[in-house]
């Protein structure tokens, strides 16, 4: 069964982990779901359609305030920052047919929202698209603050679905979550880091 985009069978599982370490009462190995997080997305071959690195990297920006303010054990952040700084190489800089991405909207309430937003981008292509909503993939109040303006308010949610699709949108909330780290992408290929703090 084909998806808008490809994520592990247990990603309800993987994410509430996520999503407990972000609000400070995940029981389990912190440091270890981040690495775990960190790794997958640092094995995971980017290009092909519906590819996960997009799905693991919005793991480590919903980790990244753990990350950033956990304390995490040594060498975690840097594990973190140099894995998404390679993910943000990836992004050539190129132009692409959008005028706008899903990394654009508020971050943190990109993350509020994540499970939702999984659930529509791990829905069967074959659904009608005619009934997706822009509400459905991007935050209400994000909508509404760009009313009037071309984009992404007057976006239908097939749109806005190519848009989260797009080859720029896991660079993009890559170079989201280490602004969160006040991490610089690190520029080197041996994986050191770009902390800047």
């Amino acid at each position: 069964m084909s998806t808008f985009m490809t994520l592990p069978d247990d990603w309800p599982s993987v994410h509430g982990s996520w999503d407990e370490i972000r609000h400070g009462y995940h029981a389990g190995d912190k440091d270890g779901t981040v690495r775990a997080c960190a790794r997958r997305l640092d094995t995971t071959t980017p290009g092909s359609d519906g590819d996960p690195v997009l799905f693991w990297t919005l793991g480590l920006l919903t980790l990244a305030p753990y990350v950033a303010f956990g304390p995490p054990g040594p060498g975690v952040e840097d594990e973190v920052v140099a894995v998404l700084s390679r993910v943000v190489r990836r992004d050539d800089g190129g132009m692409c047919a959008h005028g706008w991405h899903p990394y654009e909207a508020d971050v943190d309430d990109v993350i509020e929202r994540l499970p939702a937003y999984l659930e529509v981008l791990s829905s069967p292509v074959d659904q009608a698209l005619d009934d997706l909503l822009s509400e459905d993939l991007l935050p209400e109040d994000h909508v509404d603050e760009f009313d009037g303006k071309p984009e992404p308010a007057n976006l239908s949610g097939p749109e806005i679905l190519a848009r989260w699709r797009c080859p720029r949108t896991a660079p993009g909330f890559a170079r989201a979550a280490l602004d969160y780290l006040g991490a610089e992408p690190s520029t080197e290929r041996d994986g050191s880091s770009g902390v800047s703090r």
